[in-house]
């Protein structure tokens, strides 16, 4: 395992590229596919549940689609005034969400030697996973 320095949202982009090639056959890729989504599973998990609305913003967002799907703007603008402090609690959670993806952050992961790539990897998989490949 190696120590890496960087932000959680580039932690977020590394995870899905991993996603992306964790059906790729070949055992040690595999392996090292598997252990790094582990570890990043942990750093980003807090944050993603951060990012969940409320019961109460779930409600409100099903009835604002309603209300949008029956181009009825007087009732959006009027659901959108009665609900103006929880939706401003949402715009401050997806706030707090952001700082969060910004922050820096150590982690420890398994960096991928270039010989461990399976042939059928392509450019564009290795592009997302350059930070951990040596």
């Amino acid at each position: 395992m190696k120590q890496f320095e960087t932000t959680n949202r580039d932690l977020l982009r590394l995870y899905k590229g991993l996603e992306a090639v964790k059906t790729i056959k070949g055992a040690r890729f595999a392996v090292l596919v598997g252990k790094n989504m582990k570890e990043l599973r942990e750093v980003l998990d807090p944050i993603e549940r951060a990012a969940i609305p409320t019961m109460e913003f779930q409600e409100l967002s099903v009835a604002m689609q309603r209300l949008i799907e029956a181009e009825d703007n007087d009732a959006i603008e009027s659901l959108e005034k009665e609900n103006t402090e929880l939706i401003e609690q949402r715009k401050k959670q997806l706030d707090d969400v952001e700082n969060m993806l910004d922050e820096t952050i150590k982690v420890y992961l398994h960096p991928i030697r270039e010989d461990q790539l399976p042939e059928e990897i392509t450019g564009e998989q290795i592009e997302r996973l350059l930070e951990i490949i040596e």
